[in-house]
């Protein structure tokens, strides 16, 4: 079995890691982006590429949309607490 491990995605290629993290203002400096600020993680921890558009029903674990509907259809149960998916919930 597969386990799914959520990691900080400092061992992915700079390359495919999203940086969205900086966003530019007037006069060239750079300036953190809101969602940072906020402290909330918005990357999908299966796929470390998407921003997380869905919550599972009944645990609440996000992740985005593709990676949900993929893991409801052939694991049936969420990757972070194992528990069943009864449902997923779009969020936006």
């Amino acid at each position: 079995m597969m386990l799914i491990e959520e990691t900080d995605g400092s061992d992915w290629p700079t390359s495919k890691r999203r940086r969205e993290d900086e966003i530019v203002v007037e006069g060239g400096e750079a300036a953190t982006d809101k969602r940072k600020e906020e402290g909330g993680d918005w990357l999908c921890c299966v796929c470390m590429e998407r921003d997380k558009g869905a919550a599972f029903i009944p645990c609440g674990h996000t992740f985005c949309r593709v990676c949900s509907r993929d893991l409801w259809a052939h694991r049936g149960g969420c990757p972070v607490c194992n528990r069943p998916i009864l449902e997923i919930l779009d969020i936006f």
